[in-house]
C-alpha cells in the first residue's frame, strides 16, 4: 500500500501550497444598521468576505475597525450573480481620520465626529471567479490604499436607490484559525445561499452521491466478502461521503464557470479532486479482505480520518466515522465487530 502513502502525499503537498493563497474567512452579518451599531472587525488585515444586504436604497450598513499607520486598507465590493449590476450599484463610504473628504457625501449618511469622508463608486461590473468556494460573482469596487493615520475607521455600504446583497473582501492576510478551517465547507454553503442557491441544490449532489454509493455497494455486497460486517461499512460510508464532497466542489465549479472563467479554476479542480482521492483510498482499504487484522490498514485508516476534515472531505462526519472504523477494527480486529461468513 505505498501508493496510498505516495497519494496522501501529494494531497497534503497540494493543501500547503495552495490552501493558504486562497483562502479568505467568510462571515455572514446583518448587524450594522447604525453607525453605533457597526459591525466591528477585530483585525482589518486578515482575508474576511463579509456577507451582508441592503434593506433598501438610502439604508447604509456600517463596519468599523482599528488600524496603525503604514498598514493597507484593503477593500473588494461585490454582487452575487443573481444581481443585475446595471441597477444595483452600492458605493463605499470610507470614514475615518487623516482622510480628505469626497465633493459629494450623501446627506443620509452617518458620520463620525472629525472624520474625513472618501467615497468610492461602483465601477463596470466585471465578472469574477473564485477558486477556494468556488463561486462567481460581479467585482464593483477594488481600494487598497495605505494608512496615513492611526485611528478608528468606519465604512458604509450604501446605495441610493436599491437594496441587494452584497460581499467586502476585506484585508490581504491569510490566516484561519482551526475552527474556521474545520467549519469552511459549512459557511461555504451560506456563501452560495448568497449568490441565489437553495440549500437543497446545495446539497443534492452530496445526496445523490451518498443515495447511489450506497445502492451500488449494497448491489456489490455479495461480491465484497468485507461488506460483511459494519466496521467496514462504516468506512465504506466514509468513503461515500468523501466522494460526494469532491463531486459538489466539481459542481459548483459547473454552475460558477457559467459566469466567468479564469485561471483559479485549476484550484478548484484541485480542491475537488482531493475528497475523490480520500474516497478512492479508503474504499480500497475496507474492502480489502481481512483488512481489520492488518495492523497497517488500520493505521492507514486513522490516517485519512485525522487529516480529511483538513481537506474538507465529508463534511465532519466522514472523518468521524472513518476513525470510528479504524478504533473498532483495532479493539479486536479479527473477531468481535466481524460478521463474515466463513466460505471454507
Amino acid at each position: 500500500m505505498k501508493r496510498l502513502f505516495y497519494g496522501l502525499s501529494i494531497i497534503i503537498t497540494l493543501s500547503i501550497l495552495i490552501y493558504p493563497i486562497a483562502g479568505h474567512v467568510p462571515v455572514s452579518t446583518q448587524d450594522g444598521e447604525t453607525l453605533e451599531t457597526a459591525f466591528f472587525i477585530e483585525d482589518p488585515t486578515k482575508s474576511w468576505v463579509i456577507y451582508s444586504e441592503l434593506h433598501e436604497g438610502r439604508e447604509p450598513r456600517y463596519f468599523g475597525f482599528e488600524i496603525e499607520a503604514g498598514e493597507r486598507i484593503r477593500m473588494l465590493l461585490s454582487i452575487p450573480v443573481t444581481e443585475n449590476p446595471d441597477e444595483f450599484q452600492p458605493s463605499i463610504a470610507l470614514m475615518g481620520p487623516g482622510l480628505t473628504n469626497s465633493s459629494s457625501i450623501p446627506e443620509y449618511l452617518e458620520i463620525p465626529e472629525s472624520a474625513g469622508v472618501i467615497i468610492f463608486n461602483s465601477e463596470p461590473a466585471t465578472p469574477e471567479y473564485e477558486g477556494f468556494t468556488p463561486t462567481s460573482f460581479y467585482a464593483l469596487i477594488d481600494v487598497d490604499m495605505e494608512v496615513v493615520e492611526t485611528g478608528e475607521y468606519y465604512f458604509a455600504i450604501f446605495e441610493n436607490d436599491e437594496g441587494g446583497p452584497f460581499s467586502v473582501a476585506l484585508g490581504y492576510v491569510e490566516s484561519f484559525t482551526l475552527v474556521e478551517w474545520l467549519l469552511v465547507p459549512f459557511s461555504v454553503m451560506t456563501i452560495h445561499q448568497w449568490n441565489g442557491q437553495n440549500l437543497f441544490l446545495i446539497l443534492a449532489p452530496m445526496i445523490i452521491s451518498i443515495i447511489i454509493g450506497l445502492a451500488y455497494l449494497l448491489y456489490k455486497r455479495n461480491d465484497l466478502v468485507e461488506l460483511g460486517n459494519i466496521v467496514s461499512w462504516l468506512g465504506a460510508l466514509s468513503a461515500v461521503l468523501f466522494f460526494g464532497s469532491g463531486i459538489t466542489i466539481f459542481y459548483q465549479m459547473v454552475i460558477a464557470s457559467l459566469t466567468a472563467i479564469n485561471a483559479q479554476m485549476v484550484i478548484t479542480a484541485i480542491f475537488g479532486m482531493i475528497p475523490l482521492l480520500l474516497g478512492f483510498f479508503t474504499l480500497r482499504i475496507v474492502l480489502t479482505n481481512g483488512w481489520k487484522s492488518q495492523r497497517n490498514n488500520r493505521l492507514r485508516l486513522l490516517v485519512i480520518g485525522v487529516i480529511s476534515p483538513f481537506l474538507w472531505a465529508g463534511l465532519l462526519l466522514g472523518p468521524v466515522l472513518v476513525i470510528i472504523a479504524a478504533a473498532l477494527a483495532s479493539i479486536k480486529p479479527s473477531e468481535k465487530y466481524d460478521t463474515t461468513p466463513s466460505y471454507q
